[in-house]
């Protein structure tokens, strides 16, 4: 061992449905204020039992289908774009460091390609307000080239990033295809 040996220890941390708090949003854009989704089969509703906690859940099976300004029975493809979510983090502020998607179960054209990621440390109050982003990430959700179900896209590095943030928000700004909305199995942001 020479006197220029170093040992480096990064923590890597995941969020997960026990330690966020997340709400479901659409009509939003980055730096835009968050309009609320809910459960349904109308515009601006995500798919009962498909909503945006199921993308930290650590399950296959689950999913996040998101309709944006359409409804369940139209096909366009701006469906489910501007769509996506914020979460409150329990465990405090945290760097970002890079995002990764999974497939979900069906339908490829609901894959989302572009995504951007913000951050934030106001109070939960404020969350609604585009004024309480910063914009960490635009860019690829790194399925472009991913067409198998139940798989992870590369992880895209957010190298503008030094600031901890405490909430996080993710948007979709295009998908593969024309179909009723978005849909994505999980996300994994990497932090520490």
């Amino acid at each position: 061992m020479n006197q220029y040996s170093f040992s480096f220890l990064i923590e890597f941390r995941l969020f997960t449905s026990s330690n966020i708090t997340v709400f479901g949003i659409w009509n939003t854009t980055a730096g835009g204020d968050s309009s609320p989704s809910t459960s349904g089969s109308g515009m601006g509703n995500y798919i009962p039992g498909e909503g945006p906690l199921a993308i930290f859940d650590n399950l296959n099976q689950t999913k996040y289908t998101s309709l944006g300004a359409c409804t369940a029975g139209m096909y366009a493809l701006n469906c489910g774009e501007n769509t996506g979510l914020y979460f409150i983090s329990h465990d405090g502020p945290v760097l970002l460091i890079s995002v990764q998607f999974r497939t979900a179960n069906n339908i490829i054209e609901r894959d989302p390609l572009t995504t951007t990621i913000e951050g934030s440390n106001q109070p939960s109050a404020l969350l609604t307000l585009g004024s309480s982003w910063t914009l960490l990430y635009s860019g690829t959700t790194g399925l472009d080239s991913i067409l198998d179900r139940h798989t992870w896209g590369p992880a895209q590095l957010v190298w503008a990033n030094s600031i901890l943030y405490s909430s996080y928000r993710i948007l979709i700004t295009s998908k593969r295809g024309v179909e009723i909305g978005t849909q994505y199995c999980e996300v994994k942001l990497n932090a520490y």
